[in-house]
């Protein structure tokens, strides 16, 4: 089978994480490209036995002119956008949905464009049940759609973090990107409302978005700019989460997220907005939800100052992080879909 994976931009997070573990497990048996712009992926995927295939942008022209050129069975496609490309370029593909959008449920443009791609797809793939119950015409694409949940190299994670330092360095941990979803300002303000209680709290920030200038501004007014650390993108980001105390996930949509479950692999509570993608993987064993401000700044407090409390949720976290960790699985899952998209 021969596939090409079409991604519109060159970064490395969740999402490209797991099409980037999916193309290399498929490329042992498959004819595998790995197509988008120039960026931060190209260092992962060296040594994958994946085909990298740089393009300058995803359009209608690119993706025939991909499809004359690789003749691919099968474009596995993440992102609305690349997906609504492929549609009206008239290629066999995947759209592989990676986020629970909360407008999802809705009339409105966005609903009808990916109504439109959705019956243009071969395959319809999600990482959580709330894409296929929530979206407004499931109903038209139910038969073509598979939920196949993320996972987590939970060995690999382990062994980026190294060894567990003595004591933690930070007290509260932002992990992901610094834009709108992610609500990193909300971060921020449950910070200056914890440290006003607890002088001493500090935290970290690692990742970076076209939120971070924003953020740091805010971080100033609230006079809490020093009190955190900025690590902007790291290539190995592990090493600063273990020496953290507690992931704090104030996103406003997820889909199935990988920086909760990477953290909780190495001990961290999750205290996580109750939002869609949130919702599954964070309970009362390894953290807790949270519909507003004052309510993660009660969770983070009691977490902050009863340690017997917060080695409890510590060893549910790692607990909770195990059940994502099929690995095999998932790349069966996925493959399976592309066979089964192709009659390959």
């Amino acid at each position: 089978m021969r596939i090409a994976c079409l991604l519109r931009t060159g970064i490395f997070y969740g999402a490209e994480n797991m099409t980037v573990l999916a193309a290399k497990h498929m490329a042992k048996n498959h004819d595998v490209w790995y197509c988008c712009p120039e960026g931060t992926i190209n260092e992962y995927l060296k040594d994958t036995g994946v085909t990298y295939v740089p393009i300058d942008k995803v359009s209608v022209k690119t993706v025939r002119q991909l499809k004359k050129r690789l003749k691919p069975d099968i474009f596995l496609v993440l992102d609305n956008k690349a997906s609504m490309v492929c549609a009206l370029a008239g290629v066999p593909f995947v759209s592989y949905q990676q986020n629970n959008w909360p407008f999802i449920g809705d009339l409105n443009t966005y609903t009808l464009g990916m109504l439109f791609y959705c019956k243009r797809a071969k395959k319809i793939i999600g990482v959580s049940d709330h894409f296929i119950k929530e979206f407004r015409f499931s109903k038209f694409i139910r038969e073509k759609y598979i939920t196949i949940p993320n996972v987590v190299d939970l060995s690999r994670v382990k062994e980026n973090a190294g060894e567990l330092p003595l004591t933690k360095t930070y007290d509260l941990c932002f992990f992901g990107r610094l834009a709108a979803q992610k609500s990193p300002e909300t971060f921020v303000q449950i910070l200056k409302s914890v440290a006003d209680k607890l002088p001493e709290t500090n935290a970290v920030m690692v990742g970076h978005g076209e939120l971070t200038e924003e953020v740091k501004t805010l971080a100033a007014q609230l006079n809490v700019l020093d009190k955190i650390t900025f690590t902007g993108f790291l290539k190995n980001p592990f090493e600063i989460v273990k020496r953290s105390r507690i992931l704090v996930m104030t996103s406003l949509y997820e889909g199935n997220c990988l920086a909760v479950i990477e953290a909780m692999s190495l001990g961290l509570p999750v205290i996580a907005r109750r939002a869609p993608g949130l919702e599954d993987d964070v309970d009362e064993s390894c953290g807790a939800l949270c519909d507003n401000e004052e309510e993660f700044n009660a969770a983070i407090f009691e977490l902050l100052t009863d340690e017997n409390l917060y080695q409890k949720k510590s060893l549910g976290a790692e607990k909770r992080a195990r059940i994502s960790g099929d690995i095999e699985k998932f790349v069966s899952d996925m493959e399976k879909v592309c066979i089964e998209a192709t009659g390959v």
